[in-house]
């Protein structure tokens, strides 16, 4: 967290409200969070220049300038940025000040630290370390549904694993992951390999639809996500497993109470009535033959 939607929101709000304005200082005060360890480029590529757009890969999001250079951030679990009016008094855990010519000062905080910076001349963004080994865009780019039964029939591991690992689909995190799951009734621990045609179609169709309800939302804050106006987002209101855990599905009809587990040391919350794992293709029949045996 912030995931795709947070950034997505995040990147159209600071589109419309700082492109265009020059920078006049930058003030980084947390050095170790950029990655290379070189401030006085920073500042060289930065000061003086114009912020011209904004653009976002997965979780990353990119600053561009007029220098030729651009900032990729990547906010990890706390980080945030947005517009301040001059002379605010800054959040405890502020980490780059970019004082703007109009006055106001863009924030860049992160409570724990997790985050980076990368500074890359604009032409060489794709050769940039924050987005290596990063997969097609789940929102830009998402996969046809053929295109995401052959990704999965390769792969054995839980298709909630899956949908995390950002080389394989960019831009969902744990929260989504639940949710995607939730929406396309498949249990969170099924193997990829042992998904039917039909649990494909609605996992392609629930990836696409939870996406963009959560970017119409604003995103999701749950503790310290804020979106490029400093406010909260909204799709904590729509969700309808993660957190939930003790709670009565919200499927029309469900008596199912959300459960949580842990895979890969992430909470996975789940409903067992209309998430239950079918059998693999091929299992029914075994099962139907020692049946017939006994």
């Amino acid at each position: 967290m912030p995931e795709l939607p947070e950034v997505e929101t995040v990147r159209a709000d600071l589109s419309a409200s700082v492109c265009g304005y020059g920078v006049v200082r930058v003030r980084l005060l947390c050095e170790g969070m950029l990655l290379g360890g070189w401030p006085e480029g920073l500042a060289q590529a930065a000061e003086g220049a114009t912020i011209t757009g904004f653009d976002r890969v997965g979780k990353a999001l990119i600053m561009r300038f007029s220098s030729g250079y651009s900032l990729i951030f990547h906010f990890r679990m706390t980080g945030q940025l947005y517009p301040v009016r001059r002379g605010a008094e800054l959040p405890t855990h502020t980490r780059t000040v970019f004082e703007l010519s109009d006055g106001r000062w863009l924030l860049h905080v992160d409570v724990r630290r997790l985050g980076t910076l990368e500074l890359v001349a604009t032409c060489e963004e794709s050769s940039a370390a924050t987005l290596a080994n990063v997969g097609r865009d789940a929102l830009n780019d998402p996969p046809r549904a053929s295109e995401l039964g052959t990704l999965l029939a390769r792969r054995k591991c839980a298709v909630k694993v899956l949908l995390l690992d950002q080389r394989c689909v960019a831009g969902i995190g744990n929260i989504y992951a639940c949710e995607i799951l939730a929406r396309a009734r498949i249990c969170p621990e099924t193997l990829c390999c042992e998904l039917r045609a039909e649990d494909v179609r609605r996992l392609s169709r629930a990836m696409r639809y939870v996406l963009r309800e959560a970017v119409r939302c604003r995103g999701t804050t749950i503790s310290d996500y804020r979106t490029g106006t400093g406010a909260a987002g909204g799709f904590q209101h729509d969700l309808r497993v993660y957190g939930r855990e003790g709670d009565r599905c919200l499927r029309r009809g469900c008596p199912g109470i959300i459960a949580r587990v842990v895979q890969g040391q992430r909470s996975t919350y789940y409903c067992p009535q209309c998430q239950q794992a079918a059998p693999a293709p091929g299992r029914t029949q075994e099962r139907q033959a020692r049946n017939h045996d006994q």
